[in-house]
């Protein structure tokens, strides 16, 4: 009634390979598990944001600065009212002008832009536009005309004043805003002109007829004269 030894070493045998089998399979497993790569998780980067509009500034508080006030440019020449004179209606009386204002004027007002051409524009055309600029700008001026000794003329702009308490009466060559006296005409025509003087004459009226020559012109109510 015994079992054989040959079967019960074979069943032993039989179990000791399960046992083995199911050890070794669990290592199995482990071993696979540890050799099997790791994935390595997967990161979408942070998108950077791209401006799709201009960035709009911060506010700041600004104070608007008001725009600077018109100003009106001023007139080049401000008319002055008539000087009064209680023979003004008399052209045998000279007015007199204020030296300082006159001159400062004449000078600035006469800038030489106008050329002289013979028959055309001559002394006596640039002495009358002078006198009648003068006029609107509320100054007094007269015409003086110059004798020489080849029996030639000049027209010079002149004006009575007192300066430095000393009334007199004085020229201006309009073509080059020089300013003489009567004690300096003389040499000072000569040394510019190359003409010896032998008399002014101021005249408290003059009447060109619009005619180039003064020679033809008409003069009357004469107001000083000097011989050289």
């Amino acid at each position: 009634m015994y079992e054989k030894t040959g079967d019960r070493d074979l069943g032993r045998y039989h179990i000791i390979l399960i046992l083995l089998f199911v050890t070794f399979s669990g290592c199995i497993g482990e071993n696979k598990a540890l050799n099997e790569p790791v994935p390595t998780p997967s990161f979408s980067p942070i998108p950077t944001p791209t401006p799709t509009s201009t960035p709009i500034p911060f506010a700041v508080n600004t104070v608007q600065t008001p725009p600077p006030a018109t100003t009106n440019k001023p007139t080049e020449i401000i008319p002055k009212p008539e000087e009064k004179h209680e023979n003004i209606d008399n052209r045998s009386v000279a007015v007199e002008v204020n030296y300082r204002e006159y001159v400062d004027w004449f000078r600035n007002y006469n800038l030489n832009i106008r050329a002289y051409t013979p028959q055309e524009y001559i002394c006596g055309q640039y002495t009358v536009d002078m006198i009648a600029a003068s006029e609107k700008a509320g100054y007094k001026a007269y015409f003086a005309a110059v004798t020489f000794s080849d029996g030639s003329g000049h027209a010079l702009v002149s004006f009575k004043s007192t300066f430095s308490g000393i009334t007199s009466w004085y020229f201006f060559e309009p073509q080059t805003n020089e300013l003489i006296t009567p004690e300096t005409l003389k040499n000072e025509l000569n040394q510019n002109m190359g003409k010896m003087a032998t008399r002014v004459d101021i005249y408290g009226y003059f009447d060109d007829a619009g005619d180039n020559d003064p020679s033809t012109w008409r003069f009357a109510y004469p107001l000083y004269s000097k011989n050289y």
